[in-house]
């Protein structure tokens, strides 16, 4: 019999290296990491112009029960560390079944000071695995138009643009159009 190891739990924590240099851990979320997760999503929705939510709840129980929604069979929650603060996610939801059962949505937000680093690729790749892993035929998602360097790296990715909903937002007293993306996994 052949010592060969299979191919690796989607589900592992893995350390990348950033870069700048840095380390960072990929894993998955726990409820022991609603505070941090709740942290990093004020920090990121206080930029405004990245995610489209601006703020979370202040209940750290409603986050906890966020957090147990991704059971990590139809759905997952990643974070990303670096020294032990987590200053990246991303998460996929499955599509409404049966008839998009085979699609997932990608939500990805990274802090600043941590972009441009590789976090997001590795992070995107991270869910992209998870999501061929668990027989996830399509990967979608939604940027805002003004968010040119999320929307080149899900190109060099090899998502496609599918559509633009028009001035779908109003951010700082501009309309900014809302980009659907989407990579067919096989």
């Amino acid at each position: 019999m052949d010592d060969l190891p299979g191919p690796p739990d989607a589900m592992r924590s893995e350390i990348v290296l950033l870069r700048d240099g840095r380390g960072a851990t990929i894993r998955p979320a726990t409820v022991d990491d609603a505070p941090q997760v709740q942290e990093n999503i004020y920090s990121i929705g206080a930029e405004v112009v990245y995610i489209l939510a601006e703020s979370v709840g202040n209940d750290l129980d409603a986050e906890r029960d966020w957090i147990r929604q991704f059971d990590g069979v139809s759905s997952v929650l990643f974070v990303a560390e670096v020294d032990g603060m987590i200053v990246g996610q991303g998460d996929v939801h499955p599509g409404r079944p049966p008839k998009e059962s085979h699609v997932g949505t990608i939500g990805i937000a990274i802090r600043d000071g941590y972009r441009e680093v590789g976090l997001g690729r590795a992070l995107m790749e991270r869910l992209l695995e998870w999501m061929r892993d668990r027989q996830f035929h399509k990967a979608c998602l939604e940027v805002f138009s003004t968010n040119a360097r999320a929307i080149a790296l899900y190109k060099a990715l090899g998502f496609e643009v599918e559509g633009v909903r028009r001035r779908q937002y109003r951010i700082l007293n501009d309309w900014v159009d809302d980009v659907v993306m989407g990579k067919w996994l096989g």
